[in-house]
């Protein structure tokens, strides 16, 4: 292979790379404000017959308690998708490593101890969103 051509190579592996980082985020983006107009219309849901003292009506409940559901369920939709696109771009990553020099002294450079901040935008914020969403239908 010529030198242009590796060249070339790594050029679109490190423009690969940089793409789906991008995209852990912005899928963490996404599902986050999903999750925060749920809890909008979950919390809106149960105040709105609060203000005048009586407790909310069995439908209000059920349009609570399935919009609470749906929550669970993003939650989990968002750690799968973010589990995916960590093992992804982990594997992507090390192939980087591997063939940019460049790269590979940088990340050793600059690695701090402890886990990236890409982790706990795909396991941990959809963990706590499940708990919240999971907390929420056991008290409402």
């Amino acid at each position: 292979m010529t030198l242009q051509r590796t060249a070339a190579a790594q050029a679109r592996l490190w423009e690969y790379y940089l793409h789906e980082d991008t995209m852990i985020m912005q899928r963490g983006n996404l599902f986050l404000v999903a999750q925060s107009l749920q809890l909008v219309a979950f919390t809106a849901i149960l105040s709105a017959g609060r203000a005048s003292g009586a407790p909310p009506t069995g439908s209000a409940l059920l349009t609570a308690r399935v919009i609470g559901s749906f929550g669970v369920a993003l939650a989990a939709i968002w750690f799968y998708v973010g589990h995916r696109q960590i093992r992804y771009t982990g594997n992507l990553r090390r192939r980087l490593a591997d063939r940019v020099p460049d790269y590979a002294e940088t990340q050793a450079a600059v690695r701090l101890r402890g886990p990236r901040a890409a982790l706990f935008i795909a396991y941990g914020i959809p963990l706590l969103a499940g708990v919240l969403w999971s907390l929420l239908l056991i008290v409402s």
